[in-house]
């Protein structure tokens, strides 16, 4: 029966399971077609009309059924609606998308399901569309057992047949994914567009075939000093910010190596004309399918200048420690040259030709004693007699030194603020500040010039430290040193307190004035700066702490006169022969009775063989085994009395602090002359005992 039904054309048994159709009808149908010859008329015309009914029955079903698998490969829903909303038709293969059974749906309006507010779009559509007869897209949103979800219903007008009212066709899809989709892209782009707008970094897309800028944000305009409209479809060239234009080509050839660069430094000239430095970061990327390129910079031109100083510190502590250590031993070399050769001159007759030869030897070796004091102040190493005194009258009283030695062609003018306050510091060593910055002024007008001396007042504030790196903000007293000579490159002054730099031609300088300088100026707590153009001029300027009260102008200066001589027992403890020898040889010459050890073990050894009173210890401070200040420790237990005079080679107070030199307490020096050396033990056998330590 199924195969003939298939062959008649008829509907099979799926069908008629389906939509039932009259059995005895279907009979007369089976029968005419079995008996073709002689057809009746009365079961023709039945069977006509049964056939069509059928036919037209399974057409219309077929496309239905059609229409639901259509709907539900696109998770949509279809619906036909009247103009008035109610639901006529609804296809869908998944009835769970219409959050309601189907039967409770069909036949009612849409307002019974919507508020007011939100079935207004729609019926509002429903008129445009039947008038108009073009379709219309509605977006809405449903708050579903599941949460909030957002569809997208096509309105569509469904013209009728037979010329009756047309109905409504709607077509809805579930868009919440793509919504969420857009919602996240939206935030992507706000949190982009706000990093990109407030980064402060500066932040450029261009193109990459032409170079042509296609945005920018604040932070590149403040830093090139253009506005946008300047900016804006211009290139980097156009606008010539590049200082060094081969930077540009190398940064390019390496971006078309590779595709992006990251944290390469160059040198941009903003629009004011300012040396600007900056680190690049770009990486190549399509942009509306046109390849562009984004790149961020970020300015490092302070960052940079902290770290040269930075070097140019470390460069500075390592000659310090090897001229520290250095000096050590050569400080005790001196001390030998210079006493012998004092002494040798002293015992010569005026008329022995061999008198200038000592002379000689002392005049070299006290050379040899300035160079190295040079070197330990260039390397923050020299040990400071620092006093507190008036800025002012010390800088009038240099300037009565200056005006033979930098020559009648240089007119020299001081601007001396008489409210300028009182500095801390060693007098000796900012007089060779003073000398040496005029000095090396002097080298830079070879024509003549003008050298100015301005002291004053100045508090320096957080912005101006920021400009200034070692420089704290607080009170300063600056001193102000301008020449109008020939001026420095910008390479010069990067270099200018390096140690044995100079621009001076060979034999001409040691490279240690302004190095020296630097060292002084830093270890008193202060700090130096420098601005020069070349060929207009260069000005220092030197910043120390101001304090609050003067307690001396100078130090007072030690009379020339030579020191009495005595009769005390002194115990010396040197382990350096040379030195050993030089110092016992002028103490026995100015009177006193000598007991030599080279340590401090052997010290104690000797003293418990000595039943006399020990007047004076003179040990030196560094020793193997057994300190200066651990001996001189061990000996006031049983000789509380004995005064303590303490010896160097090394210059740095760290050093000498970290060994146990006790504060204010009596000390020289090396290397000294015999004189220095007599006279400072007697001054320390002399002084009163509640000043010694």
């Amino acid at each position: 029966m199924w195969t003939f039904a298939r062959a008649s054309g008829l509907p099979g048994p799926a069908f008629r399971r389906r939509w039932p159709v009259d059995g005895e009808i279907v009979k007369d149908i089976l029968r005419w077609r079995l008996t073709r010859d002689s057809p009746s008329p009365a079961l023709i015309s039945a069977e006509e009309r049964a056939t069509a009914e059928i036919v037209q029955d399974f057409s219309a079903r077929r496309k239905e059924a059609r229409l639901e698998a259509l709907v539900g490969s696109f998770d949509q829903i279809v619906f036909e609606m009247d103009v008035d909303g109610a639901f006529l038709n609804i296809w869908t293969t998944d009835e769970s998308l219409l959050y309601l059974p189907r039967h409770k749906l069909l036949g009612r309006r849409s307002s019974e399901f919507f508020t007011a507010e939100s079935d207004k779009p729609f019926r509002e559509a429903f008129q445009r569309v039947l008038s108009s007869g073009l379709g219309e897209d509605i977006e809405y949103a449903m708050d579903v057992p599941a949460g909030k979800k957002w569809f997208l219903a096509r309105v569509n007008r469904i013209p009728s047949q037979d010329g009756s009212e047309n109905t409504i066709c709607l077509v809805i899809r579930d868009i919440t994914d793509r919504k969420r989709a857009e919602e996240k892209l939206r935030c992507s782009e706000e949190k982009f567009s706000k990093a990109f707008r407030w980064s402060p970094d500066a932040i450029v897309i261009s193109r990459i075939e032409t170079g042509k800028i296609i945005d920018v944000n604040d932070a590149f305009l403040r830093l090139v000093g253009y506005s946008r409209d300047e900016v804006l479809d211009n290139s980097s060239v156009d606008l010539g910010i590049w200082f060094n234009p081969r930077e540009y080509e190398q940064l390019t050839a390496l971006l078309k190596r590779q595709g992006e660069i990251r944290e390469i430094d160059f040198r941009i000239q903003a629009k004011s004309g300012d040396i600007r430095t900056l680190q690049i970061s770009a990486h190549a990327m399509d942009i509306n399918e046109e390849p562009c390129l984004i790149a961020v910079l970020r300015d490092v031109t302070e960052r940079r200048a902290l770290e040269e100083q930075l070097r140019q510190a470390q460069k500075m502590e390592a000659v310090g420690r090897l001229a520290g250590g250095v000096a050590h031993d050569f400080n005790n070399l001196l001390v030998g040259i210079l006493g012998y050769s004092d002494l040798l001159k002293r015992k010569l007759p005026e008329d022995n030709p061999q008198q200038r030869m000592a002379g000689e030897i002392h005049a070299a070796a006290l050379r040899a004693r300035d160079l190295t004091s040079r070197l330990l102040a260039m390397s923050r190493r020299q040990v400071l007699h620092p006093c507190v005194l008036d800025f002012a009258f010390l800088v009038r009283q240099a300037e009565r030194l200056l005006r033979p030695i930098i020559g009648e062609d240089i007119r020299v003018e001081l601007r001396l603020d008489p409210q300028t306050g009182y500095v801390e510091a060693d007098p000796a060593q900012l007089e060779q500040v003073i000398l040496n910055l005029a000095l090396n002024a002097r080298d830079a007008m070879p024509r003549g010039g003008v050298l100015s001396l301005e002291t004053c007042n100045i508090v320096v504030d957080a912005a101006m430290a920021r400009q200034h790196p070692g420089l704290l903000p607080g009170a300063y007293v600056r001193l102000w040193v301008a020449d109008t000579g020939q001026g420095m490159s910008p390479e010069v002054m990067t270099r200018i307190f390096e140690p044995f730099f100079t621009t001076k031609e060979s034999g001409k300088g040691s490279g240690l004035g302004l190095s020296t300088v630097y060292g002084i100026v830093k270890q008193s707590g202060g700090c130096i700066t420098v601005t020069s153009e070349s060929g207009r001029g260069a000005a220092f300027g030197v910043y120390l702490p101001a304090v609050r009260q003067l307690r001396e102008r100078l130090p007072a200066s030690t009379a020339r006169t030579e020191p009495r001589s005595g009769n005390e027992t002194v115990l010396l403890v040197e382990d350096e022969p040379v030195v050993s020898r030089l110092t016992s040889d002028l103490l026995e010459e100015a009177g006193y009775r000598i007991l030599c050890s080279p340590s401090g073990a052997d010290a104690l050894l000797l003293l418990e063989s000595h039943s006399g009173p020990i007047d004076l210890l003179i040990t030196d401070v560094v020793m193997p085994e057994m300190t200066g200040p651990d001996l001189a420790g061990r000996v006031r237990k049983s000789r509380p009395h004995t005064r303590v005079l303490y010896m160097s080679g090394y210059t740095d107070d760290e050093i000498l602090c970290r060994k146990g030199l006790p504060e204010n307490s009596s000390f020289i020096q090396k290397p000294f002359t015999p004189l220095e050396f007599v006279r400072k033990v007697r001054e320390t056998l002399d002084a009163p005992r509640q000043l010694l330590h």
